[in-house]
């Protein structure tokens, strides 16, 4: 299954580190949406788009390449967060987006990501020392689960 992950990660590359591993030990294809140039998204089974959380949704830049793209009936589509506090389902609103389109959405892996946004800087962050390993088994284990990037 021909997979293409793109990913927005700034600050601490929380999310960058997570699609790293996720790509570990697989034919998948990762790249930043700043790099995304000359890429025919239709060419791929499958497509993960990937954020860290801004204000409680993925990256804007995230979000409208989702709402641009089209999608095929047979194209599987999957979405990756990180975020300080991991308390509701930051995805939602991006899985209401790929919902509509024709095409399956599988999924979503999350996990916490240090933090230092805002107040949380003069407190030293929050979610210290993650991504750690376990989150990146974690999300090696959901790829296998649902045979992406074979």
């Amino acid at each position: 299954m021909k997979t293409i992950i793109i990913y927005m990660s700034s600050h601490h590359q929380n999310t960058e580190k997570i699609v790293q591993a996720m790509a570990e030990d697989t034919n998948m294809e990762t790249c930043k949406i700043s790099e995304l140039r000359n890429i025919n998204l239709s060419d791929y089974d499958c497509i993960g788009f990937a954020s860290g959380i801004y204000y409680h949704n993925f990256h804007k830049s995230i979000i409208e390449l989702v709402k641009e793209t089209r999608f095929t009936n047979n194209q599987k589509v999957f979405t990756v967060y990180t975020c300080g506090i991991n308390y509701i389902n930051y995805a939602r609103s991006i899985e209401k987006i790929i919902k509509q389109k024709e095409c399956e959405y599988i999924g979503c892996f999350s996990c916490r990501g240090y933090d230092t946004f805002s107040f949380f800087e003069k407190i030293g962050g929050i979610a210290k020392n993650h991504p750690n390993n376990k989150d990146k088994e974690n999300a090696r284990k959901f790829i296998e689960q649902h045979k992406i990037g074979e």
